[in-house]
């Protein structure tokens, strides 16, 4: 969940591929007490997909690759890049700005 309120995708493989002290700090939150079990949430493969559905769900955020949303996107960058005289870091920042905004999932880095 933090990976994607802050970075607004999910991680790539392995949600354990972040730093132990972030771990022991989402833990000391969470109550967990025994941080080493976290090392167990990978065993079994579709526990973190689900719990990626659950969060965009919950949270309601929504896919990249949904029409509507992804229909909306093309709509404002086409805009902005119309009637913006800023460079491609500015128009790329504007359009993750939106993304995150609007709680689309940012697509992987190939998009």
């Amino acid at each position: 969940m933090c990976t994607v309120r802050y970075v607004g995708r999910f991680l790539p493989d392995d949600p354990l591929d972040v730093p132990w002290v972030v771990i022991e700090h989402l833990a000391a939150q969470l109550g967990i007490e025994d941080v080493s079990r976290v090392k167990r949430y990978t065993e079994r493969k579709p526990t973190a997909y689900e719990h990626a559905w659950e969060i965009r769900d919950t949270y309601e955020y929504h896919e990249y690759e949904n029409a509507e949303w992804s229909r909306r996107f093309r709509t404002f960058l086409h805009g902005r890049a119309w009637t913006h005289a800023e460079g491609p870091v500015a128009l790329f920042n504007q359009a993750v700005g939106w993304l995150r905004r609007h709680r689309v999932l940012l697509p992987g880095v190939g998009v």
